[in-house]
């Protein structure tokens, strides 16, 4: 093992490849823990967990056994059995380094694995970091985003392994799911596979070469992404925001090697991202994509999120409620997170302009006391269906509310829940946007209601 990687967690299921990886690093001089996890899938899984726990034993080698309810796992996450294997196993394996201080996890998969894995990501329709395959050493950031998960044997075959086990005179265990047609692993290994191998009876070995050069190839794009990445992407809470020009003047290739990032940094629990989703989001189409995420694209913006709710609001929304809030001379009222709308009674002589904003905030407006009924409170609602303004300038000229909201470019998501300030039925203030032309000031106004929203 390379320097560094003293203490280590070997995977060992008690197959040929587990087996010849514990032994391949004893013979190193290393000393791994053996970790071992019980699927519950198979009625020899329990002799499989006694048989690694022995082998540790004669090698003088610490024990871990870890062990859950695969199936149970995949039916409550609609998950494959094969997913929910998966994520189990690796979970355990990446606790148990953390709880053992070890710095690295290290695994038994073999050429015949990468043939198989490049194969089925080509089957799926993968993107190049899917078509790459397995590397000798990765990060599975899901995971642990520091322990590195190691795989030295990935330039063996498993008839090496097999060789290897027998060369030392040891036995090791079989799993007759490897043969289960249900398993697409499975119909690779022993149908697809052989197939092939009558158009090429290398094709193994070329579906390894395949998978060297195109890491290689994968880590000169990565620098390239690196790059893009720092120029057009601004990750938030539960979000990604992108600048729409500047991803959309970037070649197609890097676009999906963009929005890819993205949706691992947001789901990373995530295996894969088809070619085809990856495809329609690069041509920054608005949709759903892989894993519950959504791509909305919003005048000079696109975002990839998970929910709606994680986007930035630039603007405030009001919470659902079943009484609207009144709002009074002196009140000052909170609306959605992180703001607040005040009213403050002023006196006021008409100089024939009007009057400028305190402060540099654009998010004021000054309206006619008299314009109100005595003692009259503006209260605060949700756009309704149908509703219509009159803007400051264009007096006799009512607009719908909705087309006020295309114009002014008001995201979608953000139109329903805007706050409007309204005298009984009349729309008076769309908060921070439009004052309706009623409640101008003029030269007979002599009391003043200034209205405020304000960030906290």
């Amino acid at each position: 093992m390379s320097p560094g990687f003293e203490k280590i967690i070997a995977a060992v299921s008690g197959g040929a490849d587990s087996l010849a990886l514990l032994y391949w690093l004893v013979e190193q001089g290393a000393h791994p823990i053996v970790a071992h996890f019980n699927h519950h899938l198979r009625p020899a899984a329990q002799a499989d967990a006694d048989f690694v726990r022995q082998t540790a034993q004669s090698l003088n080698l610490p024990f871990v056994l870890g062990q859950a309810n695969v199936r149970d796992h995949a039916v409550s996450q609609r998950l494959s059995l094969e997913e929910a294997a998966r994520e189990l196993r690796y979970t355990f394996l990446f606790e148990t380094a953390r709880q053992r201080e070890a710095n690295a996890v290290v695994t038994g998969h073999t050429a015949d694995d990468q043939a198989e894995t490049v194969l089925m990501h080509f089957l799926r329709g993968s993107a190049l970091p899917g078509l790459k395959g397995m590397s000798a050493s990765a990060l599975l950031t899901s995971f642990d985003p520091a322990i590195p998960l190691l795989r030295p044997l990935l330039g063996w075959s498993r008839n090496q392994t097999e060789a290897f086990c027998r060369q030392r005179g040891l036995a090791y265990r079989s799993d007759e799911t490897n043969a289960d047609p249900a398993y697409l692993r499975n119909r690779l290994r022993r149908e697809l596979l052989p197939l092939l191998e009558n158009y090429n009876p290398q094709i193994r070995q070329t579906l390894n070469k395949t998978a060297q050069i195109l890491q290689e190839e994968d880590a000169l794009l990565r620098e390239m992404e690196d790059q893009a990445w720092k120029q057009t992407a601004q990750p938030g809470s539960g979000f990604v925001r992108f600048e729409r020009v500047l991803l959309g003047g970037l070649p197609a290739a890097l676009r999906r090697r963009l929005l890819r990032r993205a949706a691992f940094l947001l789901k990373p629990s995530l295996r894969d991202v088809d070619f085809d989703t990856l495809q329609r989001a690069a041509a920054l189409q608005p949709g759903p994509l892989t894993g519950g995420l959504q791509l909305l694209v919003e005048n000079d913006s696109l975002y990839l999120t998970a929910a709606l709710e994680n986007l930035p609001a630039p603007m405030p929304q009001l919470a659902p409620t079943d009484h609207p809030p009144r709002l009074q001379a002196g009140q000052t009222l909170t609306l959605g997170p992180g703001w607040e709308i005040s009213a403050a009674l002023e006196p006021f002589d008409w100089t024939g302009t009007w009057p400028e904003p305190e402060g540099d905030s654009p998010l004021q407006f000054v309206i006619r006391v008299d314009a109100l009924q005595a003692g009259e409170a503006l209260s605060l609602r949700k756009p309704r269906r149908g509703d219509r303004l009159e803007p400051l300038g264009m007096p006799g000229r009512s607009v719908k509310l909705s087309d006020l909201f295309i114009n002014l470019k008001i995201p979608r998501r953000m139109r329903g829940n805007w706050p409007l300030l309204c005298a009984g039925e009349q729309i008076v203030w769309v908060a921070g946007l439009r004052m309706a032309h009623t409640f101008r000031l003029g030269p007979r106004s002599h009391q003043a209601l200034r209205l405020a929203l304000r960030r906290v």
